[in-house]
Formats: structure tokens, C-alpha cells, sequence
């Protein structure tokens, strides 16, 4: 199992304990720009997580059946580009 990182900025919203990459309708909690760092772990046989770190918030991921979906996903999310992932 080999790991790919990548690392982007982003604004995020709500507390350390619950964020979104969006403003939430009953949300009065102000954005905050921060560094997400981003990782891809996984295989074949079980399949990848894309884990996600914003600066001073719990760490999320979600679950991908291929290494691609995981790729599109944080494009999607984040706009990170396939060239911006190293290993």
C-alpha cells in the first residue's frame, strides 16, 4: 500500500469538530482559509480513502472504490490536479 499526498489551501467553515467546504443555511460560523492536507491510502483489494486534514480540524475521508474516483473526488473537493500529488 503506497500513499500519495498532496497539499492545498482552501476555505473551510464550522468548528474543529465540525466543518464543511461550504456555508451552512443555519451556520453563522465565519470561513476560514487554512492548508487541507490531502492523502490517498488504499489498494486494489479494499479499496482507497481519501483522508483530508484542514489546519485545526479533525481529519475526514471517504471511501473510493478505485484510486481514480479517490484522484476525482479531491479534484472535485479541492481542485487538486493529478500533477499536484506526490508519493
Amino acid at each position: 500500500m503506497k500513499s500519495i499526498y498532496a497539499i492545498t489551501s482552501c476555505q473551510i467553515w464550522g468548528t474543529r469538530n465540525g466543518w464543511s467546504l461550504s456555508a451552512q443555511a443555519e451556520s453563522n460560523e465565519p470561513a476560514r482559509a487554512c492548508e487541507v492536507k490531502l492523502e490517498i491510502q488504499g489498494d486494489r483489494k479494499s479499496g482507497y480513502n481519501l483522508v483530508m486534514s484542514p489546519e485545526g480540524f479533525f481529519t475526514a475521508d471517504s471511501w473510493h472504490e478505485t484510486r481514480q474516483a479517490a484522484l476525482e473526488t479531491a479534484h472535485e473537493l479541492f481542485g487538486v490536479d493529478v500533477k499536484d500529488w506526490t508519493e
